[in-house]
């Protein structure tokens, strides 16, 4: 794969490598070093005590030893999460193609050279501010699998919060912008906020609404079945600079499930991505459509923030 590559390539994962069935992953683009995928949730970066998961980092370089031809032309030496994205995330996922990479990469993460922009789904309130700068210090939990905030023992954190759109049915579209993310970085500062993500139960996230509670008059068999399974939350752009000190940015589309959630909520059609250079200086405003109220505030100290076009 050449340097800047966006092609329509996909990497295939055989049975047991990404569980029980064969999956092929979009390669989102590909550099001098690099690989980004189109991971879907339910599957990992890399291995970590909290899940249960498979994950990418195993089943990338298990079929590069196996020599399979399509990693093979990758160039790549070994495979190498930059940054750890919990499994219940769909979105970018960026991987090193060899050591010095994978040291340079990670590098960048941890000074914060990075920037990742999620989307969301809360409950409404309108008691909650428009505009959030969450920094609650994050510690993870002495027993269970999440993170707290702790004042005198946690690590620093920066989460960027952005209410980008109302919906009339009871739910709001959220932005998430950081410059580097802890694991459940996103998810806990959104609980400490009180808009935790939906279907996030860990975190006191509420339930998918089912057919009935959103369309009481409508008679079909599915009536009680709720719309989403899983967390409402996805990484849809990641910013970062290469060796060249020239800055990539990779994009994400909205799961086909997500983008359907939103629809049926009154959020928006399918989610397209703006021009990565088309709001270098402020925000970009999310296309309203009929019941929706949208807010194009930026959050204090990210001037440069912008917003996913849903």
């Amino acid at each position: 794969m050449s340097e800047d590559s966006k092609t329509k390539q996909a990497i295939g994962f055989p049975p047991p490598w990404l569980g029980a069935l064969p999956l092929r992953l979009s390669v989102l683009a590909a550099g001098e070093g690099w690989l980004a995928l189109d991971k879907p949730a339910a599957i990992g970066t890399r291995q970590h005590p909290w899940d249960a998961t498979p994950d990418l980092d195993t089943a990338l370089n298990g079929q590069l030893a196996a020599a399979k031809p399509e990693l093979l032309r990758t160039g790549a030496s070994l495979f190498g999460s930059v940054y750890y994205l919990d499994p219940e995330i769909s979105g970018v996922a960026l991987f090193a193609k060899n050591r010095e990479a994978l040291a340079d990469l990670r590098n960048r993460f941890g000074s914060g050279e990075c920037r990742f922009t999620f989307l969301y789904v809360a409950a409404r309130s309108a008691e909650i501010p428009s505009v959030l700068q969450a920094d609650a210090p994050l510690l993870p939990h002495r027993v269970k699998p999440k993170m707290i905030p702790s004042t005198a023992k946690g690590k620093k954190s920066c989460t960027g919060l952005t209410r980008l759109a109302d919906s009339d049915s009871g739910w709001t579209l959220w932005q998430a912008q950081t410059t580097f993310f802890r694991p459940h970085q996103v998810r806990a500062h959104a609980a400490v906020h009180g808009i935790p993500v939906l279907g996030d139960t860990l975190y006191g996230g509420p339930l998918a609404p089912t057919v009935r509670q959103l369309q009481p008059r409508a008679r079909r068999s599915d009536l009680d079945a709720a719309l989403f399974d899983g967390l409402a939350l996805h990484l849809g752009r990641v910013e970062f600079l290469t060796g060249g000190e020239s800055t990539r940015v990779l994009e994400s589309p909205l799961p086909k499930q997500f983008a359907l959630l939103l629809q049926r909520l009154g959020l928006g059609s399918a989610g397209q991505l703006p021009d990565s250079t088309s709001n270098a200086g402020g925000t970009r405003e999310p296309a309203p459509a009929s019941g929706i109220t949208a807010v194009t505030e930026s959050p204090p100290g990210n001037s440069g923030a912008f917003h996913l076009m849903i």
